[in-house]
C-alpha cells in the first residue's frame, strides 16, 4: 500500500486511547472556563461596561483554566500552551502585529479610496490618553482571552484527537457562532469571523505558538477602533476619529464595521495564502511536540 499524502494523514483520527484523552481534556477545559466566565460576568456587568465585563470576565477565567490543565494534566508551565518567551515568538508577533494592521488599514482605505467611507473627527476628550490606555488594555484583554479558549489547550487537544484541519474548521465554526449576539449581526460577518477563526487557527499550526495569531488579532481590532470603524459592531472609542460607511453594506460592512464586508472575505483568503507560503519557524516544544516533523 503507498504511503497516504501528509495532508490525507492530517484528517486522520488519533488512537482510541490518545483520542479519548485530548477529547477529555478539551471538554474539561471548556467546560471549567465557562462557569468562571458566566459568573464574574454577572457579578461586573452591574457596575463596568457590558463588553468591559466580558472581555475581562474571559480573560481571567481562560487564563486560570489553562495555568491549571497545564499543571494538573500536562504537568508543565503556563507558557509551554504557546506563549513562547523566544526569539522565534518575538518574530512571530511581529509578523501577526504587522498582518493584522495591514489588512485592517488596507479595507478601510480601499472603502475610502473608492466612495464607501469617509473619517469624521469628533471632539477630543478630556482625559484622551487615560481613555486610549484602558481602550488599548481592554482590547489586549479580550484578544488574549479568545485566543487561549479558541486556540490554546482544547484547540491543541482537538488537534491531537483528530488531526489539525477538523480542529482548525470546528474552532472556526464556534468562533463566528459566538459572534452571532454581537449588534448588527449578518450572514457575511458570519462567514468572516469564521474565517478569522480558520485563519488564526492555521497560524498557530504553522508555527506552533500563539503569537502569530495574537499578534493579527490584536492589530485587526486595534487599527479598527483607532481609526474610528466599528469592531464586530461595537463603537470602541480610542481617538476622536470616526468613520461613516456611506456604501454599500456588502462592501462597508455596514454598522457591523469591516468585518462585514465582502473586502475583508477576500483579503482574508489572501492572508491564509500568505501564511502558507511564509517560511515561519515551528517551535519544538509544548503541547503538540510530538506532531512536529512534515505535518505543516
Amino acid at each position: 500500500m503507498s504511503k497516504l499524502p501528509a495532508w490525507v494523514r492530517h484528517f486522520r483520527p488519533a488512537a482510541p486511547a490518545l483520542l479519548f484523552a485530548s477529547l477529555l481534556r478539551a471538554t474539561v477545559f471548556v467546560v471549567v472556563c465557562y462557569f468562571p466566565t458566566w459568573v464574574f460576568t454577572n457579578l461586573m456587568t452591574p457596575v463596568v461596561d457590558p463588553l468591559v465585563a466580558s472581555a475581562a470576565s474571559l480573560a481571567v477565567a481562560v487564563l486560570i483554566t489553562t495555568a491549571f490543565m497545564m499543571r494538573l494534566y500536562e504537568m508543565r508551565p503556563f507558557y509551554m500552551v504557546g506563549l513562547f518567551v523566544n526569539r522565534a515568538g518575538a518574530l512571530h508577533l511581529g509578523v501577526g502585529l504587522g498582518l493584522g494592521a495591514g489588512a485592517s488599514l488596507l479595507i478601510v482605505l480601499t472603502q475610502w479610496a473608492a466612495g464607501w467611507a469617509r473619517f469624521e473627527r469628533g471632539p477630543a476628550a478630556p482625559d484622551w490618553l487615560a481613555t486610549f490606555g484602558f481602550g488599548l488594555l481592554i482590547l489586549l484583554v479580550g484578544s488574549t482571552g479568545e485566543e487561549l479558549l479558541f486556540r490554546g489547550y482544547g484547540f491543541q487537544h482537538l488537534i491531537r484527537a483528530f488531526g489539525p484541519w477538523i480542529a482548525i474548521l470546528a474552532t472556526a465554526g464556534l468562533f463566528g457562532w459566538a459572534h452571532t449576539t454581537n449588534p448588527s449581526f449578518t450572514s457575511l460577518s458570519l462567514v468572516n469571523t469564521a474565517l478569522f477563526g480558520a485563519v488564526f487557527g492555521y497560524a498557530y499550526w504553522r508555527t506552533r505558538d500563539l503569537w502569530l495569531p495574537l499578534g493579527m488579532h490584536l492589530s485587526w481590532n486595534f487599527c479598527l477602533a483607532a481609526i474610528g470603524a466599528n469592531v464586530s459592531g461595537f463603537k470602541i472609542k480610542l481617538t476622536a476619529l470616526s468613520v461613516l460607511s456611506v456604501g454599500p453594506p456588502l462592501w462597508t460592512g455596514g454598522d457591523y464595521g469591516p468585518e462585514a464586508s465582502l473586502l475583508t472575505t477576500l483579503v482574508l483568503l489572501a492572508t491564509g495564502i500568505f501564511l502558507w507560503k511564509a517560511p515561519l519557524r515551528q517551535q519544538r516544544e509544548g503541547l503538540l511536540a510530538a506532531e512536529q516533523g512534515g505535518r505543516a
